[in-house]
């Protein structure tokens, strides 16, 4: 089945992740200071000054990014750090321009991407997600410390450093690392080797494990999957929860991107052997395997049927089919059935951003009447909560010009 070449099957899925996320606003907020230049001139800015470069990569579309540019970047903390101590650039990785030729560049693959370079633009560090003003304070920090930057750690295992201490601190650097030549599988697997059975109960290697995210063979993730029972203590038994459902969803969305039956049938039975709910899980198994494969139709038929039997509050579930469906699906019945589980996630939880799918979803199948009304909703929810309504406006519009006709 084709990919429509507007938007990225890869990129949308890394938008996609949903782990919530709500900095505070208790501190006076300024902002970054992205230079309003070209990549050469702030070579040029940052040699002459004697400053590292910060490269802050988004796109448009990228929901953690609004939220690290609306509720991070302008907090005074953050800006008193990264103005002090980098030159910053912001790119468009998909401006079909200098954003788009640096993302090829430096293999930037993820969203939002934090780039750290000295003043000779030699890569100290990488770093990305959605993430707290103190994780993104400690980020610079990290790239600015020999003990503690990416690339300073690659050339000591490269030079054949082995201690545990180094594997656990390298492991920990190569999280952010998205580059197909990462040896972040391979650092993880040394490093829980050095590790007894009792060693890996610590508090400090859970932690560490329940971090990654890696192959679903890899002793991490068998691990983190086989043991649930021991992270409780550390986490929220939900977020543990959450956490290991998503090992099972995204391990099946990567089956049916391969066609692989035999990884398929793998995560089945660590579904049915490793959950209580085996059931709901084996449901989002399949779920996930059609949307690896873009079978858009039996991704809604599925989807549907779990909003309706076995979903319960799951509205990020049925949110993400949402936003496949509007991206990707053609067929109108298949646009239907992404109608009907918008209005299952709007019961479950009504917000800005899920309105506006639900009228993007009612317009591609013809219900402009309804679509005008969701939109509008969409438009007023983000307006009283101070959220972008920018999209949906653009909807409105549209809209308001279609009915006039």
């Amino acid at each position: 089945m084709p990919v429509p070449s507007k938007i990225s099957f890869n990129l949308l899925t890394a938008l996609l992740l949903f782990i919530a996320f709500r900095p505070a606003r208790a501190q006076e907020k300024t902002g970054i200071n992205f230079a309003a230049s070209s990549w050469e001139q702030v070579l040029h800015t940052a040699k002459r000054e004697g400053k590292a470069i910060f490269l802050y990569a988004s796109t448009p579309g990228c929901r953690y990014c609004r939220q690290m540019e609306k509720e991070v970047f302008p907090m005074a903390a953050v800006s008193d750090f990264y103005n002090t101590r980098f030159v910053s650039f912001q790119i468009n990785m998909e401006d079909k321009g200098e954003g788009e030729a640096l993302a090829k560049k430096y293999g930037i693959t993820s969203f939002p991407s934090y780039l750290y370079f000295d003043q000779e633009a030699e890569l100290l560090h990488q770093s990305g997600a959605g993430k707290s003003a103190e994780e993104f304070i400690e980020d610079g920090k990290n790239a600015l410390n020999p003990e503690k930057a990416l690339f300073t750690l690659k050339k000591r295992y490269d030079t054949g450093e082995r201690s545990p201490s180094f594997l656990l601190q390298y492991s920990q650097a190569l999280g952010f690392y998205r580059q197909a030549d990462s040896p972040e599988e391979k650092v993880v697997e040394e490093y829980l080797a050095t590790q007894t059975p009792p060693q890996l109960e610590s508090e400090e290697n859970l932690n560490f494990i329940f971090s990654r995210y890696l192959a679903f063979h890899s002793p991490a993730t068998q691990y983190l999957l086989q043991n649930q029972q021991k992270f409780s203590p550390l986490f929220k038994e939900e977020e543990v929860k959450r956490r290991a459902e998503r090992i099972i969803t995204r391990t099946a969305q990567a089956a049916g991107s391969e066609n692989n039956l035999v990884l398929l049938k793998d995560v089945q039975q660590a579904a049915a052997a490793n959950f209580k709910e085996a059931e709901r899980l084996a449901a989002l198994t399949m779920i996930y395997f059609y949307a690896g494969q873009q079978d858009w139709h039996r991704y809604a038929k599925e989807t549907l049927a779990y909003s309706k039997s076995k979903a319960v509050n799951d509205w990020r579930t049925l949110y993400e089919t949402g936003m496949y469906l509007n991206a990707f699906a053609k067929e109108k019945e298949t646009l239907k059935m992404g109608v009907q589980i918008m209005k299952k996630v709007l019961k479950l939880h009504r917000d800005p951003e899920n309105l506006s799918l639900y009228a993007q979803l009612l317009h591609a199948t013809g219900k402009n009447q309804s679509a005008y009304k969701a939109a509008k909703a969409a438009v007023e929810a983000a307006n009283a909560t101070g959220e972008d309504a920018r999209q949906a406006q653009a909807l409105l519009t549209e809209l308001k010009q279609t009915l006039k006709k």
